[in-house]
């Protein structure tokens, strides 16, 4: 028997949007961090707190997206929109949002400098089981 046949059938069989038929995969992008991707003062920006990045988890997820996708930001920018100033970071904000859903991959975004292989590989772990099988993590490099 092949475990990863058996564990990517079990995954689709279980309803993972991962494992589905589209030909486009929707997510959404940047709801880890204030602003989003919209630099602007504007009200009704996207606010980092929990009750605003958990709606956002939940409405992607009534509407069948595939991956919820965090930004790996340490700082904001500063200036008059100090954009981004504000967020959760990666492994946490993905573990929170992984028991929060049932849908959907869930993805951490980490810096290759900034955190130890065997540290990342270890929450990767926990929160692919948390997830039941529903973690990506998205390496940057530079």
């Amino acid at each position: 028997m092949n475990i990863a046949n058996s564990r990517t059938d079990a995954l689709q069989a279980a309803g993972n949007s991962l494992f589905n038929d589209r030909k486009l995969g929707l997510g959404t992008f940047s709801t880890n961090l204030s602003g989003g991707c919209s630099i602007s003062k504007i009200d009704g920006t996207l606010k980092a707190d929990w009750p605003s990045t958990l709606r956002l988890a939940e409405l992607a997820e009534a509407m069948d997206f595939e991956a919820l996708v965090p930004v790996g930001r340490w700082k904001g920018f500063g200036g008059e929109t100090n954009f981004n100033s504000e967020g959760f970071e990666c492994f946490s904000w993905a573990a929170a949002i992984a028991a929060s859903t049932k849908k959907g991959g869930v993805f951490a975004t980490t810096h290759v400098p900034t955190i130890h292989p065997i540290f990342a590989a270890k929450m990767a772990t926990t929160i692919d089981h948390v997830s039941n099988g529903r973690f990506i993590m998205n390496i940057v490099t530079g």
